[in-house]
């Protein structure tokens, strides 16, 4: 059993024009914009009825909440269910594009049919513990340095000449801690860094750093980098926040950064690109460097507005969330909830949980192997 609703928006369509004066058309079907298209796409909604398990990294528990607010409004008889990483669930979110192996473990889920999309962003961000630091600005050469260990002091000349005027004496060495089996985090800074400073980071884009201590869970890394003075972590910026923890800005040619500016990471996951394989299944990369990949980017429907003269250049770090999907045909709630997050009203419940939405010009192409499919334009 299904519910179906539906609401209506209003859109206007210019839907054909007069050629000239003397000529009339009495019928035409133009192409639709991708903006128009969307918003016929979001005018219907077919509710499912279940609890439909999602599993979930552990730096992103409780986002599953957040949509329910919105998702119980719609469809009440719909929900899902938050379970670990590494569980099996019909629908798997992964903190990066996902790996061979957990490919793998999912088609072992889902034998018939899969599908892979992005489904939010997320701000990556160097945490601190130490106090009074916070904005504390890091060029790229600066993080290289701290993450390949040729930076192990807050009086580096690498971080003192980039902040003048701050007091580093007298805080502890730096302890760079980070998660054993690799996260979308270290994925997305190591992006940043092979793009911007290529000379000191010399890895290449990766999920382990090499050096400093390493954790099990975001738990326990959490618990230590809190108790740990002038430690230091690549994390979500969501995990810093929730710890009260100061985060470092970027620096771009000379321009700080701020992680706090929403706008500014809606700009930033503009730098993201995409690649769809021949079964369809979208594959994002991190959006690192800050500046839009133009047809990814829709600063209107972003509801971008900057000072006048700031120049359009976002948030340069930022990890990009995908999700897998069991379309078997035998159950339309996996699908049905994968459609719904990546629906308005779903990116904007994790944008309230401290995620990013998706860029629209992506948003709208996951569309396709999604199965959202708009009406059909009427004739004129």
């Amino acid at each position: 059993m299904f519910r179906m609703i539906t609401s209506t928006r209003g859109i206007v369509l210019a839907a054909c024009a007069a050629a000239g004066a003397a000529l009339l058309l009495s019928a035409c079907t133009p192409p639709l914009p991708p903006d128009v298209l969307a918003a016929q796409a979001e005018a219907n909604i077919t509710c499912q009825t279940g609890a439909q398990n999602v599993s979930l990294p552990e730096d992103f528990a409780g986002a599953s909440d957040a949509v329910n607010a919105t998702l119980s409004g719609t469809c009440p008889d719909q929900s899902l269910v938050e379970v670990a990483a590494g569980e099996q669930a019909s629908l798997t979110i992964t903190d990066m594009a996902p790996t061979a192996e957990q490919i793998a473990a999912f088609e072992k889920v889902c034998p018939s049919s899969a599908i892979t999309v992005p489904v939010f962003g997320y701000p990556v961000v160097l945490a601190l513990n130490v106090v009074g630091l916070e904005g504390v600005v890091m060029t790229p050469k600066a993080l290289a340095g701290i993450l390949n260990g040729t930076v192990t002091s807050w009086t580096d000349p690498l971080i003192t000449d980039a902040n003048p005027g701050i007091d580093f004496s007298g805080i502890s060495d730096i302890t760079v801690m980070s998660l054993e089996g690799g996260s979308g985090a270290v994925n997305a800074m190591t992006a940043y860094l092979s793009k911007t400073a290529p000379e000191s980071w010399t890895a290449g884009t990766v999920n382990t750093l090499e050096i400093g201590t390493k954790f099990a869970t975001t738990a326990d890394l959490m618990a230590e980098l809190t108790a740990t003075d002038g430690a230091v972590a690549v994390i979500p910026a969501i995990q810093a926040l929730n710890s009260a923890l100061p985060m470092a800005s970027a620096d771009i040619n000379g321009t700080t950064i701020s992680v706090d500016d929403t706008q500014l990471l809606k700009v930033g996951i503009g730098a993201i690109t995409v690649t769809t394989d021949a079964k369809g299944n979208m594959v994002a990369t991190p959006a690192v460097g800050g500046t839009p990949v133009p047809e990814n980017f829709d600063a209107a429907a972003a509801k971008v507005v900057l000072a006048e003269g700031q120049e359009m250049i976002g948030w340069p770090i930022l990890g990009i969330a995908h999700m897998m999907i069991c379309d078997d045909g035998t159950d339309p709630l996996p699908l049905s909830s994968a459609q719904y997050l990546v629906r308005l009203a779903g990116q904007g419940s994790l944008e309230t949980f401290g995620l990013t939405p998706l860029p629209e010009p992506i948003r709208v192409q996951t569309f396709v192997p999604l199965k959202v499919t708009a009406a059909a334009p009427s004739e004129s």
